[in-house]
C-alpha cells in the first residue's frame, strides 16, 4: 500500500482512506460468514 499521508492535496483523503479500510473489513465479514 502507498502512504497517502505524504503531501496530500486534500485533507479529505485521510477520511476516504479510513472509509476504504472500513469497507474492506465489512466486505471481508460478508464474504466470510463466521
Amino acid at each position: 500500500m502507498r502512504s497517502l499521508d505524504v503531501s496530500t492535496p486534500a485533507p479529505g483523503i485521510r477520511l476516504v482512506a479510513r472509509l476504504h479500510v472500513d469497507l474492506c473489513r465489512l466486505a471481508s465479514a460478508i464474504c466470510r460468514p463466521s
